[in-house]
């Protein structure tokens, strides 16, 4: 029976003897390494060391260029960026553009070591390995995504999200960068990573930095709001020297086939007609397809963005069938923000895939357009697959020359049409805003003409619709909201009829008194007898006032001026007492004459008679002298 002892005295079978090390004999080697009886240039045991190291380099080798044959020059290659790991995608995103540790990059001057070689072999063989394993997320971000062998641009890295700049500060020579990519992608497939990688060697070419998202900070597909949110928030906090322009969202499912094409082409011309213009967008079947498209990194963007983002809270019941997409949609519409906005033709950097052989679509891709985005597409990965393929080959016929393709033409062709179009509708609003101008001035006179025929809550309902209206117009915000200042102008409009009739209602009993005074005015002449060739100044002046008040009355009724037709009655009522006044003072002076007359010719025949009186006495008298017996005969009666 054994004796029990501690785990501590006990030595465990791996450990070293306990018994001192002892130099290595001669007797000790292996009988292959010690050298043989014969002389020899080259000891056979030497030899045979240096055998076993070639074979080991030759080893290492093999299998070093039958793991990654991506560390091969390939003259396919149309850029300078290589793939460590045979699938082609970055091990991490720390790889991804990231400069090359010291110890990893070899320059021609270095001499290859057996060191360096098993160490290319460890890492190919650790790359493949992972490959092998599949994909294995890690904060996000895939780990079979190898690293760039020759990286030239840099790369800054924060927790669960990549920045990658096209081009060093050295390439750019000093010059801003305008325009940044942004895109996201959570636990994606390696294709989706093969379709980010697509996107290198145009960021590299003009130089846009590449903003990727690798970890959720808000809930499901509104990431993509309140990232480009962020982004935005995170450039206006920058000096204006440092800060991006403008940002092109793409979705991961994205695959750029033309890095030719820039993203400068798409943007709204330079100059003040187009500086408004905050945001592009294209329409599929369905609607707003958000995609891909560029906003402005300015304060009006971040706003919209707060308002999409915001939308599910302050209006819960609001049906959102595309989720962001439709909150997007709705409100991109409400006039703060649909004035900054213009739509652009789908293919130019959204369009859907089609083939050459098939009659295609105006928004699916044709050669030469710069990328195909795969929205909803039924079997996606399978799709993906192929034209990734294609992408990868940068084939001449679909990677042509921006000016060699037909954007340049379509693009000037679209913005003379959005200019013109423009135009007209600056003066439709010119008009617009005349028509309501208008009516708010009408109804500024009918309330002064008719409003006391009106109860005091009618006339407050009209007060406040005319005075919302001038508000509305008031504000530069709603400067070209045509559709809110016709819902305004049409209540104005509506509240406004009881002011219509109350006008109808006192254009009656205006028209019945101008009818009664043109018809005394007429018959006032025809006594005179104006219409006979007899006049006087009144008989003038009332004629030109009848004609007048015809002319007024006769007029279309919504073109009377009441005030005017008043006046014209009032004044050919005074025109006709003038006349009458007139035509009295002369009757008076014709009385007055006759009246002289006849006492004229009164006293004409008095004396008449008494001339003949005194002439009857004289002749008797006369006669007494010659016949004194006579009697005095009786003289006949002097008849007036």
């Amino acid at each position: 029976m054994t004796s029990w002892r501690r785990s501590s005295d006990r030595s465990h079978r791996s450990a070293s003897p306990a018994t001192p090390p002892v130099p290595i004999s001669p007797t000790n080697l292996p009988q292959w390494l010690l050298p043989g009886k014969g002389k020899a240039v080259i000891p056979p045991g030497k030899y045979k060391i240096l055998l076993a190291a070639l074979g080991c380099i030759m080893l290492g080798w093999l299998m070093t260029s039958m793991l990654s044959p991506e560390l091969q020059e390939s003259p396919q290659q149309p850029f300078e960026h290589t793939y460590t790991a045979s699938t082609g995608y970055l091990n991490d995103p720390t790889g991804f553009g990231a400069d090359v540790p010291s110890n990893r990059t070899q320059h021609a001057s270095e001499v290859p070591t057996i060191k360096g070689a098993l160490e290319d072999l460890h890492k190919a063989m650790s790359d493949k390995i992972s490959g092998w394993r599949g994909h294995t997320p890690h904060n996000g971000v895939p780990s079979n995504v190898s690293a760039l062998s020759e990286p030239k641009v840099n790369t800054t890295l924060s927790t669960g999200e990549y920045i990658l700049d096209g081009q060093t500060d050295d390439e750019r020579l000093g010059a801003r960068t305008r325009i940044g990519k942004c895109t996201m992608l959570f636990n994606g497939n390696s294709l989706w990573e093969r379709a980010i990688k697509s996107h290198e060697a145009h960021n590299k070419l003009h130089g846009y930095r590449l903003h990727v998202l690798r970890q959720e900070i808000f809930d499901g597909v509104w990431n993509k709001i309140a990232y480009i949110l962020s982004l935005i928030l995170r450039e206006l906090a920058k000096p204006e020297s440092e800060q991006l322009e403008w940002l092109l969202w793409v979705d991961a499912d994205t695959i750029l086939l033309n890095p030719h094409i820039p993203i400068e082409a798409f943007l709204p011309p330079a100059g003040s007609e187009f500086e408004h213009v905050h945001l592009l967008y294209s329409n599929d079947w369905n609607g707003l397809n958000s995609g891909v498209f560029p906003i402005r990194v300015n304060k009006w963007s971040a706003e919209l963005l707060s308002a999409i983002l915001a939308f599910r809270y302050y209006r819960p019941d609001e049906p959102l069938t595309f989720r962001e997409q439709s909150a997007m949609d709705i409100v991109m519409k409400e006039p703060k923000f649909s004035k900054n906005i213009v739509q652009l033709p789908q293919r130019w950097f959204n369009a859907y895939m089609g083939e050459h052989n098939e009659t295609l679509a105006p928004h699916q891709i044709r050669r030469g357009d710069m990328l195909v985005h795969f929205a909803g597409v039924i079997e996606r990965d399978k799709f993906m697959a192929i034209w990734l393929d294609r992408a990868e080959e940068h084939m001449d016929d679909w990677e042509i020359p921006y000016k060699s393709t037909s954007y340049p033409q379509e693009i000037r062709d679209f913005w003379a049409a959005v200019r013109s179009a423009r135009e007209g509708q600056r003066s439709e609003i010119g008009k617009a805003r005349l028509a309501a101008t208008e009516l708010m001035t009408e109804v500024d006179g009918l309330i002064g003409s008719f409003g006391e025929r009106l109860s005091g809550d009618q006339l407050d309902s009209i007060k406040k619709a005319k005075s919302a209206l001038g508000d509305f117009m008031g504000k530069g915000e709603n400067s070209e909201d045509l559709a809110g200042m016709d819902v305004l102008k049409s209540k104005l409009e509506a509240v406004s009829t009881q002011l219509q009739t109350a006008k109808k209602e006192s254009h009656k009993v205006l028209l019945a008194s101008a009818h009664e005074a043109i018809f005394a005015g007429e018959k006032d002449l025809l006594e005179f007898g104006f219409y006979k060739g007899k006049s006087n100044h009144e008989a003038d002046e009332i004629d030109n006032a009848v004609k007048s008040l015809k002319e007024m009355v006769l007029s279309a009724e919504d073109k009377w001026d009441r005030q005017k037709i008043s006046s014209a009655v009032n004044g050919l009522t005074a025109a006709r007492g003038r006349l009458k006044e007139k035509s009295a003072a002369i009757a008076e002076q014709e009385a007055e004459m006759a009246e002289k007359k006849a006492e004229e010719a009164e006293k004409s025949k008095a004396l008449q008679a008494a001339q003949a009186l005194a002439a009857a006495e004289d002749i008797q008298g006369e006669s007494g002298h010659h016949d004194t017996d006579v009697p005095d005969a009786v003289p006949d009666p002097v008849v007036i």
